[in-house]
């Protein structure tokens, strides 16, 4: 009796100790998810939300924001979201934007750990991993919620895989609709299932002619291996039905086919992915690769480590979505999403019992709680102040206020040339003047206009580059405070109205050449 007491008595302490460490693990996650509000485009998603609002929920079909491209054939794919962006930033805050956000980047590491089936310490490591090696593209940003999406869909084929009975399958094409008007990120999802119907069958088809091929028996049992990982035939039937009609869901949105023209529009835009810093390769000259490299060097030396209990169909699809994410940093958090699962394999492989006992430390639980308290605090102090106040937030995100309340105070009749970087925040904080170009517009074009490559042969001041501004009749341009601007604008005859060190107002006096 006292040893089945002391059993209890140790399941109860174990018990108690890893849900203590699920707990931590849970807050250091949101902790490092936790992100102030400076994403350059979130000012035009705020400002798409109020139109929409305004609007009676009725989307526009031509650009609203812009002088340059009035009739380009607007796509507001994300307008669900904006919407939501907009009503919670008006009513509750930009602060509590970033605390929706935060937990909305962690559940979306959380659900592509989970559906692994294992030991939910290991799972939880791998969400912390999963996690870091995304902080250079956390934030508030819509992408988030394709991030979310993308673990949704892990789950449930990972659910299917293990029970073809599961009713969660049936889940797909209602989500698919909602994602379809949520973010256009929903092609990943939509890549991630048939890359996988993809492997599945052609697993099954190299498992069919191996084992009809008698004379050689190792060829035979390496069929049967090959089939016993694979689902049954009747299952990949019954996905692929649910997939089709996923895809047919996405065509349920305001601009029905047309939506899957801004996705191809962006994916092939090579131009773009040039000159865009977040569409750049990942390559070790980018330092935003530095911290992606490491997890990546890790993740491939453990995984070789580990092989004996990896899904050979994920780590082919994890591979896949690695070359696409080298192909632009854009991509590489789909990746991150995707790799998540692949540590709970590794994690549970490696170290687990030694992880299982490590939980039930005291000195390990308080070690975990000093850096939730410090993450915490570092987090909640540099995200609350700029949330909270519009100064700070320009601040921090480089942005020029001080010249929009100069504007506004002075206002300069015509049409405005501004930064490529500062057209989000100008829709949303200087709505009297249109932008010349803003983050929604790389991409666009229209016959032989392509506003982003005119603005940056302007920029650039590239011969002609003047013409430029002639041929958009601009009357003032708000750029960098810098002494290239300066001399470049003053050499067509220019004054200089405004400047701050950050930003300058310059002007058209008519004086030039």
């Amino acid at each position: 009796m006292k040893n089945l007491k002391k059993y209890f008595k140790k399941i109860k302490e174990i018990t108690t100790s890893s849900n203590i460490f699920m707990f931590l693990g849970v807050l250091l996650i949101f902790f490092i998810a936790f992100r102030p509000p400076t994403d350059p485009d979130m000012g035009w998603h705020l400002a798409d939300g109020e139109y929409l609002m305004s609007h009676h929920l009725q989307v526009a079909t031509h650009d609203i924001f812009s002088y340059t491209m009035p009739n380009f054939p607007l796509i507001m794919h994300e307008w669900l979201t904006d919407i939501a962006m907009f009503a919670i930033q008006k009513y509750a805050g930009l602060l509590t934007l970033s605390i929706i956000f935060a937990m909305i980047t962690a559940g979306a590491f959380f659900l592509a750990a989970f559906g692994v089936r294992a030991r939910k310490e290991y799972k939880i490591i791998a969400a912390i991993l999963g996690m870091i090696a995304s902080i250079p593209i956390l934030g508030v940003r819509p992408q988030i919620l394709s991030l979310l999406g993308l673990a949704l869909v892990i789950f449930i084929i990972f659910r299917f895989r293990e029970n073809t009975q599961t009713r969660l399958i049936y889940a797909l094409p209602p989500f698919f609709l909602l994602w379809a008007n949520v973010h256009g990120g929903f092609f990943a999802g939509l890549a991630f299932i048939g890359l996988f119907l993809g492997l599945e069958t052609g697993k099954l088809v190299v498992a069919f002619i191996l084992q009809k091929i008698k004379k050689w028996p190792k060829l035979v049992l390496a069929g049967g291996r090959i089939a016993r990982n694979s689902l049954e035939l009747s299952s990949v039937k019954k996905l692929a039905a649910i997939y089709f009609i996923s895809i047919a869901a996405t065509f349920i949105n305001p601009y029905g086919w047309r939506i899957y023209v801004e996705i191809f529009t962006t994916i092939f835009d090579s131009y773009a992915k040039a000159n865009i810093g977040e569409w750049l390769p990942v390559t070790v000259a980018n330092p935003m690769s530095f911290q992606f490299i490491i997890y990546l060097a890790l993740l491939g030396i453990l995984l070789l480590m580990s092989l004996r209990n990896v899904d050979y169909t994920y780590l082919t699809m994890a591979a896949i979505f690695l070359y696409l994410g080298f192909e632009s940093w854009r991509n590489m958090p789909v990746f991150l999403i995707i790799s998540t699962p692949l540590w709970v394999t590794i994690v549970e492989s490696l170290v687990g019992t030694e992880l299982l006992k490590l939980v039930q430390k005291k000195w390990f639980l308080i070690i975990v709680l000093a850096a939730v308290a410090v993450t915490a605090n570092q987090q909640v102090q540099a995200t609350a102040p700029i949330a909270n106040s519009i100064d700070k937030l320009a601040e921090v995100g480089n942005y020029p206020l001080g010249a929009v309340r100069y504007l506004k105070a002075n206002p300069i009749e015509g049409n405005m040339f501004n930064e490529y970087n500062w057209g989000g925040f100008l829709i949303w904080q200087y709505p009297e003047k249109k932008v010349f170009i803003d983050g929604r517009m790389p991409s666009w074009r229209i016959g032989s206009q392509r506003i982003f490559e005119e603005f940056n042969d302007a920029m650039s001041f590239n011969d002609g580059w003047d013409k430029t501004f002639a041929k958009y009749d601009v009357k003032f341009a708000l750029v960098y405070d810098n002494p290239l601007n300066q001399a470049m604008f003053v050499s067509i005859g220019w004054k200089k109205d405004y400047g701050d060190g950050l930003a300058a107002v310059y002007e058209n006096t008519g004086a030039g050449s």
